[in-house]
Protein backbone atom coordinates (compact mmCIF):
# COMPACT_ATOMS: atom_id res chain seq x y z
CA UNK A 1 0.00 0.00 0.00
CA UNK A 2 1.21 3.62 -0.96
CA UNK A 3 1.81 5.67 1.94
CA UNK A 4 4.02 8.75 3.37
CA UNK A 5 5.08 9.72 6.86
CA UNK A 6 4.86 13.54 7.50
CA UNK A 7 5.90 15.27 10.45
CA UNK A 8 3.30 17.78 10.88
CA UNK A 9 -0.52 18.38 8.40
CA UNK A 10 -2.09 21.93 8.17
CA UNK A 11 -5.78 21.79 6.88
CA UNK A 12 -5.46 25.33 6.41
CA UNK A 13 -3.92 24.66 3.20
CA UNK A 14 -6.98 22.82 1.85
CA UNK A 15 -8.17 22.94 -1.13
CA UNK A 16 -5.83 23.07 -3.48
CA UNK A 17 -5.21 21.12 -7.11
CA UNK A 18 -2.02 19.47 -7.79
CA UNK A 19 -1.17 17.85 -11.12
CA UNK A 20 -4.94 16.98 -11.62
CA UNK A 21 -5.81 16.24 -8.43
CA UNK A 22 -7.78 18.42 -6.12
CA UNK A 23 -7.77 17.87 -2.26
CA UNK A 24 -11.02 19.26 -1.42
CA UNK A 25 -11.54 19.57 2.69
CA UNK A 26 -10.19 17.90 5.78
CA UNK A 27 -12.99 15.84 8.46
CA UNK A 28 -11.48 15.54 12.15
CA UNK A 29 -12.45 12.45 13.89
CA UNK A 30 -14.93 13.94 16.34
CA UNK A 31 -13.36 11.18 18.63
CA UNK A 32 -9.95 10.99 18.05
CA UNK A 33 -9.10 14.82 17.13
CA UNK A 34 -5.66 13.70 15.87
CA UNK A 35 -7.20 11.12 13.38
CA UNK A 36 -8.77 12.72 10.15
CA UNK A 37 -9.96 12.11 5.95
CA UNK A 38 -9.06 14.35 3.30
CA UNK A 39 -11.20 14.36 0.59
CA UNK A 40 -9.77 13.63 -2.98
CA UNK A 41 -10.75 13.25 -6.73
CA UNK A 42 -8.42 12.69 -9.22
CA UNK A 43 -9.26 11.54 -13.08
CA UNK A 44 -12.99 11.60 -11.77
CA UNK A 45 -12.89 9.78 -9.30
CA UNK A 46 -13.01 10.68 -5.62
CA UNK A 47 -11.88 8.63 -3.09
CA UNK A 48 -10.36 9.43 0.73
CA UNK A 49 -6.72 9.58 2.26
CA UNK A 50 -6.66 8.25 6.27
CA UNK A 51 -4.45 10.37 7.90
CA UNK A 52 -3.39 9.49 11.76
CA UNK A 53 -0.51 9.33 13.87
CA UNK A 54 2.14 7.16 13.90
CA UNK A 55 5.81 6.53 15.29
CA UNK A 56 6.12 10.67 16.17
CA UNK A 57 4.86 11.56 12.77
CA UNK A 58 1.72 11.51 11.09
CA UNK A 59 0.93 8.52 8.26
CA UNK A 60 -1.09 9.45 5.17
CA UNK A 61 -2.23 6.83 2.93
CA UNK A 62 -5.39 5.52 1.05
CA UNK A 63 -8.65 5.02 3.24
CA UNK A 64 -9.38 1.11 2.54
CA UNK A 65 -13.28 1.56 2.09
CA UNK A 66 -12.83 4.10 -0.56
CA UNK A 67 -9.80 3.15 -2.09
CA UNK A 68 -9.96 3.84 -5.68
CA UNK A 69 -9.08 1.63 -8.64
CA UNK A 70 -6.64 1.27 -10.17
CA UNK A 71 -4.01 1.18 -7.48
CA UNK A 72 -2.25 4.26 -9.52
CA UNK A 73 -4.85 6.84 -8.51
CA UNK A 74 -3.57 6.88 -5.07
CA UNK A 75 -0.30 7.00 -5.56
CA UNK A 76 -0.60 10.06 -7.86
CA UNK A 77 -2.65 11.52 -5.21
CA UNK A 78 0.23 11.19 -2.72
CA UNK A 79 2.91 11.76 -5.45
CA UNK A 80 0.94 15.59 -6.22
CA UNK A 81 0.56 16.50 -2.23
CA UNK A 82 4.35 15.77 -1.42
CA UNK A 83 5.68 17.67 -4.54
CA UNK A 84 2.96 20.61 -4.01
CA UNK A 85 3.45 21.25 -0.37
CA UNK A 86 6.78 19.98 0.46
CA UNK A 87 5.90 18.56 3.95
CA UNK A 88 8.78 16.80 6.00
CA UNK A 89 8.78 13.55 4.85
CA UNK A 90 9.76 11.15 7.50
CA UNK A 91 9.62 8.12 5.24
CA UNK A 92 7.50 7.04 2.03
CA UNK A 93 7.42 4.32 -0.58
CA UNK A 94 6.66 6.54 -3.46
CA UNK A 95 10.67 6.25 -5.32
CA UNK A 96 9.14 3.62 -7.53
CA UNK A 97 6.19 5.68 -8.70
CA UNK A 98 6.43 6.80 -12.00
CA UNK A 99 5.63 10.75 -12.50
CA UNK A 100 4.56 10.62 -16.56
CA UNK A 101 0.73 10.99 -16.64
CA UNK A 102 -1.77 8.37 -15.52
CA UNK A 103 -3.48 6.33 -18.07
CA UNK A 104 -7.57 6.39 -17.06
CA UNK A 105 -9.39 2.47 -15.90
CA UNK A 106 -9.59 0.19 -18.76
CA UNK A 107 -12.85 0.08 -20.40
CA UNK A 108 -12.96 -3.45 -19.13
CA UNK A 109 -12.99 -2.38 -15.55
CA UNK A 110 -16.71 -1.84 -14.21
CA UNK A 111 -16.92 0.01 -11.27
CA UNK A 112 -19.96 -1.60 -9.09
CA UNK A 113 -21.84 1.64 -8.39
CA UNK A 114 -22.28 2.18 -11.97
CA UNK A 115 -22.86 -1.47 -13.17
CA UNK A 116 -26.50 -1.86 -15.30
CA UNK A 117 -26.88 -5.09 -15.70
CA UNK A 118 -29.49 -4.38 -18.66
CA UNK A 119 -25.71 -3.19 -20.64
CA UNK A 120 -24.51 -6.78 -21.17
CA UNK A 121 -23.91 -7.53 -24.21
CA UNK A 122 -26.37 -9.89 -26.13
CA UNK A 123 -24.76 -13.24 -26.10
CA UNK A 124 -23.96 -15.84 -23.84
CA UNK A 125 -22.76 -14.72 -20.35
CA UNK A 126 -20.07 -16.62 -18.05
CA UNK A 127 -18.52 -15.94 -14.71
CA UNK A 128 -15.90 -16.77 -12.89
CA UNK A 129 -16.02 -15.64 -8.88
CA UNK A 130 -12.66 -15.19 -7.02
CA UNK A 131 -10.07 -15.42 -10.19
CA UNK A 132 -6.85 -15.06 -9.04
CA UNK A 133 -4.09 -14.76 -11.16
CA UNK A 134 -6.75 -14.80 -14.16
CA UNK A 135 -5.03 -17.81 -16.25
CA UNK A 136 -8.19 -19.92 -16.27
CA UNK A 137 -10.65 -16.65 -17.25
CA UNK A 138 -8.26 -15.11 -19.33
CA UNK A 139 -7.99 -18.36 -21.59
CA UNK A 140 -12.02 -19.37 -21.09
CA UNK A 141 -12.51 -15.43 -23.19
CA UNK A 142 -9.70 -16.27 -25.54
CA UNK A 143 -11.35 -19.70 -26.35
CA UNK A 144 -15.00 -18.34 -26.41
CA UNK A 145 -14.73 -15.16 -28.60
CA UNK A 146 -18.86 -15.62 -28.92
CA UNK A 147 -19.20 -15.34 -24.94
CA UNK A 148 -19.16 -12.46 -23.02
CA UNK A 149 -17.38 -13.22 -19.59
CA UNK A 150 -17.56 -11.23 -16.02
CA UNK A 151 -14.74 -11.89 -14.01
CA UNK A 152 -14.82 -10.87 -10.05
CA UNK A 153 -12.29 -10.42 -7.88
CA UNK A 154 -11.21 -8.45 -4.70
CA UNK A 155 -7.36 -8.48 -4.59
CA UNK A 156 -6.11 -5.93 -6.13
CA UNK A 157 -2.74 -7.32 -7.57
CA UNK A 158 -4.83 -9.87 -9.58
CA UNK A 159 -7.47 -7.55 -10.20
CA UNK A 160 -4.20 -5.21 -12.07
CA UNK A 161 -2.57 -7.85 -13.53
CA UNK A 162 -5.72 -9.23 -15.26
CA UNK A 163 -6.32 -5.55 -16.74
CA UNK A 164 -2.96 -5.42 -18.13
CA UNK A 165 -3.82 -9.03 -19.46
CA UNK A 166 -6.75 -7.85 -21.35
CA UNK A 167 -5.01 -4.42 -22.71
CA UNK A 168 -1.85 -6.42 -24.22
CA UNK A 169 -3.96 -9.30 -25.88
CA UNK A 170 -6.59 -6.72 -26.97
CA UNK A 171 -9.59 -8.90 -25.28
CA UNK A 172 -13.19 -7.41 -25.89
CA UNK A 173 -15.02 -10.22 -24.90
CA UNK A 174 -14.19 -9.77 -20.87
CA UNK A 175 -14.97 -7.29 -17.70
CA UNK A 176 -13.37 -7.74 -14.48
CA UNK A 177 -15.07 -6.01 -11.16
CA UNK A 178 -13.59 -5.29 -8.18
CA UNK A 179 -16.34 -6.69 -5.54
CA UNK A 180 -17.99 -9.73 -3.62
CA UNK A 181 -18.82 -11.62 -5.80
CA UNK A 182 -22.18 -12.80 -2.74
CA UNK A 183 -23.28 -9.35 -3.22
CA UNK A 184 -22.67 -9.07 -7.02
CA UNK A 185 -25.17 -12.14 -7.88
CA UNK A 186 -28.01 -10.46 -6.90
CA UNK A 187 -27.61 -7.61 -9.26
CA UNK A 188 -28.05 -10.20 -12.24
CA UNK A 189 -30.79 -10.48 -13.93
CA UNK A 190 -32.61 -14.02 -13.64
CA UNK A 191 -31.93 -16.96 -16.20
CA UNK A 192 -29.17 -14.97 -17.87
CA UNK A 193 -26.26 -16.63 -17.13
CA UNK A 194 -24.69 -20.10 -18.73
CA UNK A 195 -21.54 -20.88 -16.55
CA UNK A 196 -20.82 -20.06 -13.18
CA UNK A 197 -17.01 -20.76 -11.99
CA UNK A 198 -15.69 -20.64 -8.60
CA UNK A 199 -12.36 -22.30 -8.90
CA UNK A 200 -10.53 -22.91 -5.45
CA UNK A 201 -11.88 -20.30 -3.57
CA UNK A 202 -10.59 -19.94 0.24
CA UNK A 203 -11.56 -22.99 2.26
CA UNK A 204 -12.32 -20.32 5.62
CA UNK A 205 -11.98 -23.53 7.96
CA UNK A 206 -11.88 -21.33 10.93
CA UNK A 207 -14.45 -18.87 9.27
CA UNK A 208 -16.39 -20.39 7.62
CA UNK A 209 -19.27 -17.62 7.56
CA UNK A 210 -17.14 -16.14 4.78
CA UNK A 211 -17.29 -18.90 2.34
CA UNK A 212 -18.53 -17.67 -0.93
CA UNK A 213 -20.36 -21.26 -1.23
CA UNK A 214 -23.67 -21.01 1.10
CA UNK A 215 -27.53 -21.64 0.55
CA UNK A 216 -28.15 -17.90 -0.11
CA UNK A 217 -25.10 -18.10 -2.63
CA UNK A 218 -26.73 -21.37 -4.72
CA UNK A 219 -29.89 -19.87 -4.04
CA UNK A 220 -28.85 -16.76 -6.09
CA UNK A 221 -26.65 -18.47 -8.43
CA UNK A 222 -30.00 -21.01 -9.73
CA UNK A 223 -31.84 -18.07 -10.02
CA UNK A 224 -29.13 -16.31 -12.79
CA UNK A 225 -28.54 -19.02 -14.09
CA UNK A 226 -30.26 -19.99 -17.53
CA UNK A 227 -32.17 -23.25 -17.59
CA UNK A 228 -29.84 -25.98 -18.35
CA UNK A 229 -26.87 -23.54 -16.74
CA UNK A 230 -24.16 -25.17 -14.50
CA UNK A 231 -22.49 -23.50 -11.66
CA UNK A 232 -18.92 -25.15 -11.41
CA UNK A 233 -16.77 -25.81 -8.24
CA UNK A 234 -13.06 -26.95 -7.72
CA UNK A 235 -11.22 -27.57 -4.57
CA UNK A 236 -8.92 -29.00 -3.41
CA UNK A 237 -9.91 -28.99 0.09
CA UNK A 238 -11.99 -31.90 1.07
CA UNK A 239 -13.49 -30.43 4.23
CA UNK A 240 -14.63 -27.55 1.61
CA UNK A 241 -15.94 -30.38 -1.23
CA UNK A 242 -17.87 -31.96 1.94
CA UNK A 243 -19.48 -28.56 2.75
CA UNK A 244 -20.67 -27.81 -0.72
CA UNK A 245 -22.37 -31.24 -0.90
CA UNK A 246 -24.26 -30.72 2.02
CA UNK A 247 -24.91 -27.27 0.35
CA UNK A 248 -25.55 -28.40 -2.71
CA UNK A 249 -27.85 -31.11 -1.79
CA UNK A 250 -30.57 -29.21 0.37
CA UNK A 251 -32.56 -27.96 -2.46
CA UNK A 252 -35.75 -30.44 -2.95
CA UNK A 253 -34.93 -31.22 -6.28
CA UNK A 254 -30.97 -31.02 -8.01
CA UNK A 255 -28.90 -32.25 -10.50
CA UNK A 256 -25.40 -32.98 -9.53
CA UNK A 257 -22.04 -34.08 -11.37
CA UNK A 258 -19.33 -35.24 -9.09
CA UNK A 259 -15.56 -35.43 -10.23
CA UNK A 260 -11.93 -36.28 -9.42
CA UNK A 261 -8.87 -35.37 -10.29
CA UNK A 262 -10.02 -34.83 -14.00
CA UNK A 263 -8.29 -32.59 -16.03
CA UNK A 264 -9.57 -28.99 -16.48
CA UNK A 265 -9.30 -26.75 -19.43
CA UNK A 266 -6.26 -24.98 -18.49
CA UNK A 267 -5.06 -25.03 -14.66
CA UNK A 268 -4.67 -22.60 -12.42
CA UNK A 269 -1.26 -21.56 -10.75
CA UNK A 270 -3.10 -22.70 -7.43
CA UNK A 271 -4.06 -26.47 -9.36
CA UNK A 272 -0.39 -26.20 -10.00
CA UNK A 273 0.91 -25.96 -7.30
CA UNK A 274 -1.70 -29.07 -6.03
CA UNK A 275 -0.94 -31.59 -8.39
CA UNK A 276 2.90 -30.93 -7.72
CA UNK A 277 1.73 -31.63 -3.66
CA UNK A 278 -0.33 -34.81 -4.96
CA UNK A 279 -3.21 -33.24 -3.83
CA UNK A 280 -6.74 -34.78 -5.09
CA UNK A 281 -8.81 -32.02 -7.20
CA UNK A 282 -12.60 -32.36 -6.57
CA UNK A 283 -15.33 -30.94 -8.57
CA UNK A 284 -19.15 -30.33 -8.04
CA UNK A 285 -21.06 -29.26 -11.33
CA UNK A 286 -24.57 -28.07 -10.00
CA UNK A 287 -27.16 -27.46 -12.93
CA UNK A 288 -30.34 -25.03 -13.26
CA UNK A 289 -33.47 -27.05 -13.75
CA UNK A 290 -36.01 -24.61 -14.41
CA UNK A 291 -36.88 -21.14 -15.00
CA UNK A 292 -36.43 -18.59 -12.55
CA UNK A 293 -38.79 -15.66 -11.83
CA UNK A 294 -37.45 -12.11 -13.19
CA UNK A 295 -36.09 -10.03 -10.24
CA UNK A 296 -37.13 -6.21 -10.14
CA UNK A 297 -33.79 -3.78 -8.30
CA UNK A 298 -35.82 -0.53 -8.28
CA UNK A 299 -34.50 0.87 -4.86
CA UNK A 300 -33.45 4.78 -4.15
CA UNK A 301 -30.67 5.35 -1.52
CA UNK A 302 -31.34 8.79 -1.41
CA UNK A 303 -31.86 11.27 1.57
CA UNK A 304 -34.25 13.94 1.14
CA UNK A 305 -32.34 15.79 3.62
CA UNK A 306 -29.63 16.12 6.71
CA UNK A 307 -29.33 17.12 10.37
CA UNK A 308 -26.45 19.47 11.02
CA UNK A 309 -23.66 16.83 11.58
CA UNK A 310 -23.23 18.58 15.42
CA UNK A 311 -26.69 17.08 16.48
CA UNK A 312 -25.98 14.33 14.89
CA UNK A 313 -23.24 13.34 16.89
CA UNK A 314 -25.47 14.27 19.86
CA UNK A 315 -28.02 12.00 18.99
CA UNK A 316 -25.83 9.18 17.27
CA UNK A 317 -27.27 5.97 18.29
CA UNK A 318 -24.93 4.47 21.38
CA UNK A 319 -25.33 0.82 19.82
CA UNK A 320 -26.11 -1.26 16.26
CA UNK A 321 -29.91 -1.69 15.36
CA UNK A 322 -30.09 -5.29 15.20
CA UNK A 323 -33.28 -6.55 13.34
CA UNK A 324 -34.15 -10.03 12.42
CA UNK A 325 -32.00 -9.74 8.83
CA UNK A 326 -30.05 -7.33 8.80
CA UNK A 327 -28.55 -4.66 11.20
CA UNK A 328 -27.00 -0.83 10.82
CA UNK A 329 -23.86 0.50 12.98
CA UNK A 330 -22.88 4.31 13.04
CA UNK A 331 -19.16 4.16 13.60
CA UNK A 332 -17.50 7.74 13.45
CA UNK A 333 -18.16 10.66 12.97
CA UNK A 334 -15.86 13.13 11.07
CA UNK A 335 -16.32 16.90 11.02
CA UNK A 336 -15.65 19.41 8.07
CA UNK A 337 -17.46 22.08 10.15
CA UNK A 338 -19.51 22.35 12.44
CA UNK A 339 -22.70 21.12 10.26
CA UNK A 340 -20.57 19.37 7.48
CA UNK A 341 -18.64 16.19 7.71
CA UNK A 342 -18.84 12.36 7.36
CA UNK A 343 -20.40 9.38 8.82
CA UNK A 344 -19.04 5.86 8.81
CA UNK A 345 -21.61 3.03 8.86
CA UNK A 346 -21.54 -0.53 8.21
CA UNK A 347 -24.94 -1.92 7.33
CA UNK A 348 -26.91 -4.92 5.84
CA UNK A 349 -26.46 -8.64 6.23
CA UNK A 350 -24.65 -9.91 8.37
CA UNK A 351 -22.34 -12.52 6.72
CA UNK A 352 -21.66 -9.58 3.90
CA UNK A 353 -22.12 -5.78 5.07
CA UNK A 354 -21.77 -2.90 3.52
CA UNK A 355 -19.27 -0.48 4.44
CA UNK A 356 -20.04 3.26 3.19
CA UNK A 357 -19.19 6.77 4.05
CA UNK A 358 -22.34 9.34 3.81
CA UNK A 359 -20.85 13.11 3.11
CA UNK A 360 -23.37 16.09 4.87
CA UNK A 361 -22.74 18.89 3.01
CA UNK A 362 -25.51 21.93 2.87
CA UNK A 363 -27.80 20.43 4.37
CA UNK A 364 -28.15 17.55 2.30
CA UNK A 365 -26.47 13.61 2.01
CA UNK A 366 -25.31 11.33 0.32
CA UNK A 367 -23.37 8.27 0.38
CA UNK A 368 -19.87 8.85 -0.68
CA UNK A 369 -17.98 7.60 -3.09
CA UNK A 370 -20.95 5.46 -4.46
CA UNK A 371 -24.34 4.24 -3.04
CA UNK A 372 -24.65 0.89 -1.88
CA UNK A 373 -25.10 -2.30 -3.78
CA UNK A 374 -28.95 -2.46 -4.64
CA UNK A 375 -30.10 -5.31 -2.91
CA UNK A 376 -32.94 -5.57 -0.73
CA UNK A 377 -31.67 -6.19 2.81
CA UNK A 378 -29.43 -3.01 2.17
CA UNK A 379 -32.03 -1.07 1.22
CA UNK A 380 -33.92 -1.95 4.73
CA UNK A 381 -30.86 -1.50 6.56
CA UNK A 382 -30.97 2.19 4.17
CA UNK A 383 -34.30 3.09 5.60
CA UNK A 384 -33.39 2.78 9.11
CA UNK A 385 -30.30 4.88 8.32
CA UNK A 386 -32.60 7.07 6.58
CA UNK A 387 -34.65 8.33 9.81
CA UNK A 388 -31.45 8.62 11.93
CA UNK A 389 -29.68 10.99 8.88
CA UNK A 390 -33.02 13.31 8.59
CA UNK A 391 -34.74 12.86 11.73
CA UNK A 392 -32.01 11.53 14.52
CA UNK A 393 -34.80 9.80 16.06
Amino acid sequence: MPHIKIESFDESLLPFEAEGVMFEWFARNLEHAEEGLIGVESEGVPFLLNLKPKGGGLLLKGEKITRPSPSTLLKKALRAYVDELRPKVLFDNLSSIERAKLLKPPSSLKDISEFDPSSLPDKPIWVEIGFGSGRHLVYQAKENPDVHLVGLEIHRPSLEQVMRRIELDEIENLWVIDYDARLFMELLPSNRVERIFVHFPVPWDKKPHRRVISDSFLQESLRVLKKGGTLELRTDSENYFRYAMEVFTRPKEVKLTLSKNLEAAVRSKYEDRWRRMDKNIYQIDVESLEESKPRLLEYDFSFKKALPLNELFEKRPEKAWIERDYFVHVERLYAINERDGLVRVSFGSFDRPEHKFILLKHGKAAYYPRPPVKTATNYRAHEKLRGWIECAT
